[in-house]
């Protein structure tokens, strides 16, 4: 976590001196998920919804950089993933398409395994990497709407009395992810 707000600042630091548009911009965004978790005995069908905020510095006019979090509902699961994030449009501050892109890690429930004595459920990496389209509004509003494929992977740890972990089970989470959202400058 640390690493990631030095990189932020190191970047934002660097974007000052050398770009002529250095705004703060606030993304808010809400959707659905629907995917399939893989682990080595039978794939799950997943679905659920998300919500998401980030907050970015402009590197130019065409590219952003900050930092996000959001809160993913699946039907037994919960994640907080903390992630940085990049933003390119393709044309400054008008309608047009962009892409982004955050990774981080996450922090994981499960409705299963919050009362087991004998299991954890640990969030690990978490990666979404999508498109979408900017429709600008007036000069401090825009609308977004996006389609994001969404990778979560977890940790399940099996534990001895003791509380030793005697084996790990990684699952990856795949989903695709329908949002809509608002863009302040």
């Amino acid at each position: 976590m640390k690493k990631m707000i030095l990189v932020f600042m190191i970047l934002c630091g660097y974007s000052q001196s050398h770009s002529q548009n250095t705004t703060i911009n606030t993304q808010i965004e809400v959707g659905g998920l629907r995917g399939i978790q893989l682990s080595k005995t039978f794939p799950i069908l997943k679905s659920g919804g998300f919500a998401e905020i980030g907050i970015t510095k402009s590197l130019g006019d065409y590219v952003q950089l900050g930092l996000g979090t959001a809160y993913l509902k699946l039907e037994n699961e919960r994640f907080i993933p903390l992630f940085l994030k990049c933003i390119a449009h393709k044309r400054h501050q008008k309608n047009s398409p962009y892409f982004a892109a955050s990774i981080g890690f996450a922090r994981a429930t499960s409705a299963d395994f919050d009362n087991s004595l004998y299991n954890n459920y640990v969030g690990k990496v978490y990666f979404s990497p999508g498109f979408g389209y900017y429709y600008k509004v007036n000069k401090k509003w825009g609308l977004t709407a996006g389609l994001s494929y969404v990778l979560q992977k977890v940790d399940l740890e099996n534990l001895h009395s003791n509380g030793e972990i005697y084996h790990t089970e990684s699952l990856t989470i795949d989903l695709i992810s329908f949002k809509v959202g608002i863009h302040i400058h």
